[in-house]
């Protein structure tokens, strides 16, 4: 009898154990990975008068601390953030928009001499763009929002030709998390070419002084 009573809890035992191994098992992924990317509408104009002798360099960038982080973040209110679970950075969000930012520039500017904070020391950098990121971040409505304060700075002085403030918006093309970081990437071509803009200005500014001093 005993025997009989033990068949049926072997068989029960070995199902538990079954089932306990396969809960075990690797389960698939669910992260996604996303990216800023430099806007192909960002297109290079005919001629940049002025900018022959330009050497930019872009950086450093300082993010607020709540995006220093692998995952997405939305604002869901004032006060109130989201922090996605699944949805990541490729790369750290302040590499991925400096990537980004200069390759911008080079194409609105028109120039291969556009370097990235930290360039070699011994690279000539004529003038230096720093940059603080205070907001960047979709809302609850998929909008990108860019807050930033920004300088131009002449690299030999280390003296600011000029300080700006930046707040963009930028709404998305689609409801979804792609969307969402494709208007971060339009809002960040806009920065870029308020940036773009400015150094041009600077630069012009400069170019007759440096004769005048010249005679």
């Amino acid at each position: 009898m005993r025997r009989f009573v033990a068949l049926p809890l072997l068989f029960t035992l070995t199902c538990l154990s079954l089932a306990g191994c396969g809960s075990l098992s690797p389960r698939p992924d669910p992260s996604r990975f996303f990216t800023l990317t430099a806007q192909a509408e960002v297109a290079p104009v005919a001629k940049n008068p002025g900018m022959e002798q330009l050497f930019l360099g872009v950086g450093p960038i300082r993010l607020p601390g709540y995006l220093d982080r692998d995952e997405l973040v939305t604002r869901i209110s004032q006060n109130r953030f989201d922090v996605a679970q699944n949805d990541r950075w490729i790369e750290p969000l302040e590499e991925n928009f400096s990537r980004v930012l200069a390759q911008n520039l080079s194409a609105l500017l028109t120039s291969e001499r556009i370097f990235r904070y930290p360039w070699p020391g011994n690279r000539r950098i004529t003038h230096q763009v720093e940059i603080e990121i205070l907001r960047f971040e979709p809302d609850s409505a998929q909008e990108a929002q860019l807050a930033a304060r920004w300088s131009v700075i002449d690299a030999g002085t280390k003296q600011p030709l000029a300080v700006k403030s930046s707040f963009l918006r930028r709404p998305s093309r689609e409801q979804s998390r792609e969307g969402s970081v494709g208007a971060m990437s339009e809002a960040l071509a806009d920065l870029s070419r308020e940036i773009a803009d400015t150094v041009r200005a600077v630069v012009r500014q400069q170019k007759p002084q440096a004769g005048k001093e010249k005679l």
